[in-house]
């Protein structure tokens, strides 16, 4: 009988360890996916669902400005995770065209151009606050998640076009009080690796789409990117993965997405914070991360 008891003991000990999924098949490693893919500033460093090869994952942040420039009321931001690009564009005047040009003004780009063979976006965010003093804080900004097919590299654009392309705005005096933060949602190719060029198959691919519409001349925007990459490295750095490697998730990025969505809808945008506790409701319990910097702490091989 004793014997009995302290086996049932064990059994039950193993079963309190071993972690629960969220309702709808979301598992421990599907959670912390989630996790970065809704708070990328703050989240813990994780493995990606991803399938293929793992490889590491870094944050990196790059601060800018927008808009900033003499007689300038409009401008453009596009970023494309999928391809570590971003294209960036100020007028005078709204309705003033340019051609789409996507460049390397993205976070860590520098360091995936020396030692990356390929990269794929985990997740992406950017923050965004108007550099006006209160009482000049004029105009809107227009933001949304698009398709890249919509803002392909050579269109011929204006901002007021780029405008009519996104589904959310914002007064820039909101903004101003409580800083507007847009997150990245995958589309289908962008759990894929591709190189650093903006040139591949765009159907799809998301891209985070923000214009900035009346602003007083010369005030723009101040910004905060944040990005989380997963890479590998390149042969000459003498380092292989291990090619029997797969991802432990059951989930992918669509049921993740999806989890997020039924969650809140607009859970892709902000003014000021808001990330969901993610993982309240998972036996596994809560780790609260911290912010990293561009590397150190910010690496790991997965």
């Amino acid at each position: 009988m004793v014997k009995k008891l302290l086996t049932r003991k064990k059994v039950a000990a193993k079963a309190k360890k071993r972690p629960a999924a969220i309702v709808g098949g979301i598992d421990e490693y599907a959670v912390k996916h989630m996790r970065m893919l809704d708070d990328p500033c703050s989240a813990e460093l994780s493995e990606s669902v991803y399938p293929g090869d793992r490889g590491y994952i870094n944050r990196f942040v790059l601060n800018g400005v927008a808009g900033v420039g003499a007689g300038i009321d409009s401008w453009a931001i596009i970023i494309k995770p999928g391809n570590a690009v971003a294209a960036y564009a100020a007028t005078v005047g709204a309705g003033t065209t340019f051609p789409i040009s996507y460049g390397n003004s993205y976070p860590g780009t520098a360091f995936y151009n020396a030692n990356a063979s390929k990269t794929r976006a985990v997740a992406s965010c950017i923050s965004i606050r108007p550099s006006a003093a209160p009482n000049n804080a004029t105009g809107t900004i227009h933001y949304g998640v698009v398709n890249a097919s919509s803002v392909s590299a050579g269109f011929t654009v204006s901002c007021t076009t780029l405008a009519g392309f996104t589904t959310e705005s914002v007064s820039a005096s909101q903004a101003l009080i409580n800083p507007l933060e847009i997150k990245w949602s995958p589309g289908g190719f962008d759990d894929r690796y591709q190189p650093n060029v903006a040139s591949d198959d765009d159907s799809d691919r998301n891209v985070i789409l923000v214009v900035g519409l009346g602003f007083a001349p010369g005030t723009g925007v101040q910004t905060r990117m944040t990005a989380i990459t997963e890479w590998a490295p390149l042969q000459q750095l003498g380092v292989v993965a291990d090619a029997t490697a797969v991802k432990r998730s059951s989930c992918d990025k669509d049921c993740i997405v999806a989890k997020l969505k039924s969650r809140d809808p607009n859970w892709w945008w902000s003014l000021g914070k808001k990330a969901y506790r993610i993982g309240k409701d998972v036996a596994i319990g809560y780790g609260a991360g911290g912010a990293v910097g561009a590397m150190g702490a910010a690496v790991k091989y997965m």
